[in-house]
């Protein structure tokens, strides 16, 4: 599958964009990951963009929000491996219910996506989407 077939396949909906859009001036950005790749480019996007993110690996690490307020954007790595993403995402909706929240993973596990969807997820992208439109998502554009 070429990478152009896969990007129109995934692609964030126009309701997850809209509600970053809106979200979008002095974000604060929860990512839940712990794979070290993932977590330097958000950092970096993140810095690029002028976004406020915050690395948490268990849903325990992230009940605080941030102290202006609320998370504006929830990432979340659909492959954690320090805790069951679902259940992470469905623990995350109960605490953030109206906030947008993105998962990534392996482009090859639809059911996974599903799941990540059922439990929560506003939007679900293959990691190689994900690293491509990170940057853009980040900055509102």
């Amino acid at each position: 599958m070429s990478g152009s077939s896969i990007e129109s396949q995934f692609s964030a909906t126009p309701l997850f964009l809209a509600r970053l859009l809106a979200y979008n001036q002095g974000m604060a950005v929860l990512a839940m990951v712990d794979d070290l790749f993932f977590r330097a480019k958000i950092e970096a996007a993140a810095k690029q963009a002028g976004v406020s993110v915050t690395i948490r690996a268990t849903v325990e690490a992230a009940i605080a929000p941030p102290a202006e307020g609320s998370w504006q954007l929830v990432i979340v790595d659909l492959h954690l491996s320090t805790s069951d993403p679902i259940e992470t995402i469905s623990a995350l909706r109960r605490m953030a219910p109206t906030t947008p929240m993105l998962g990534y993973g392996s482009h090859v596990e639809a059911e996974l996506h599903a799941r990540a969807r059922a439990a929560g997820c506003t939007d679900v992208l293959p990691r190689s989407v994900f690293v491509q439109r990170l940057p853009a998502l980040l900055s509102g554009k």
